[in-house]
């Protein structure tokens, strides 16, 4: 009798039995799966051995299916057929799947728009949620798998060979101080370089790695600044400042979409990479996927 325990200890001699009975010739067999017809062969004859069945009668052609060859190969091919539902895709249009994301409102609202738009043009039925919040609340998820994956400003707070964590850079951004258009003109003699600034009521990041690596350069250059403003987003920033006779600090390529004006320093301001991080041995097929959608974008 054919049993689910005989083909897990013996899968071998089961699908040799399969690709054989299915192309109803040993040599044809051999040349679309490359194994030697012999090896087939005596898979199909050690299997006889083990059902104590005759399974194949040959012929002058190669071979026909016994009675009891016909019956295996039925139950096989059903086993088989199906087999196939467990590709990405098809998983992904046949089950219900969430990806899970995790990431700043400021990535979120500025940068993970384009690569959620083309991964769900190939995975249209994939579920998605996005977690944004704090890099240190962020990581924690990321470590108790409660996202998927981390977009996050790199470097990032190095987990990975504690956690088995794969870190790929995927973009990066130069960061500058602006204002309104209307308040560059009132200033822009006045302000050359990060000193100038300790003069102007500022308003950044809060805790953020952006942030962090502003700090870094204040320090290098010995330049103290106190910002008496905090805002978790670029878009709540620029609004702010706008009504206001402040300056931000933002995301280069942010200026012409919020209308503001950059402000030009003698210092180098910062780079910011930003990078997709997961682990290596837990993420499933959809994330891993939207990995490989965002490292080709």
């Amino acid at each position: 009798m054919f049993e689910m325990y005989d083909l897990r200890n013996n899968f071998m001699y089961y699908s040799d039995f399969y690709i054989s009975a299915k192309a109803k010739s040993f040599s044809d067999a051999s040349r679309k799966h490359n194994i030697s017809s012999s090896s087939l062969c005596r898979s199909v004859a050690k299997l006889e051995e083990m059902l104590d069945l005759k399974l194949i009668k040959t012929t002058n052609k190669g071979f026909d299916l016994t009675l009891d060859g016909e019956r295996l190969y039925k139950k096989l091919d059903e086993f088989f057929s199906n087999i196939d539902i467990f590709s990405a895709k098809n998983l992904s249009s046949n089950l219900d799947i969430t990806l899970t994301i995790g990431t700043t409102r400021n990535i979120a609202d500025y940068i993970l728009g384009n690569y959620l738009n083309k991964f769900s043009k190939i995975y249209p039925n994939v579920k998605i949620n996005i977690y944004t919040d704090n890099a240190t609340t962020l990581n924690e998820y990321l470590i108790n798998h409660k996202i998927d994956i981390l977009i996050d400003y790199l470097p990032h707070i190095n987990y990975s060979e504690k956690f088995d964590l794969e870190i790929q850079p995927i973009a990066q951004y130069s960061t500058c101080f602006a204002c309104s258009k209307r308040y560059y003109e009132k200033i822009k003699d006045e302000v050359k370089s990060l000193s100038d600034l300790s003069n102007y009521t500022l308003v950044v990041s809060g805790s953020s790695r952006r942030r962090q690596m502003l700090d870094e350069v204040l320090q290098r250059n010995n330049i103290k600044l106190n910002p008496t403003h905090l805002m978790p987003d670029s878009k709540l920033m620029a609004d702010y400042i706008k009504e206001n006779d402040y300056i931000g600090y933002f995301i280069e390529d942010e200026i012409k979409e919020y209308d503001l004006m950059k402000i030009n320093l003698k210092e180098e301001m910062p780079i910011n990479p930003i990078g997709i991080i997961y682990s290596k041995k837990s993420i499933n097929h959809i994330a891993r996927d939207f990995v490989n959608t965002i490292i080709k974008n």
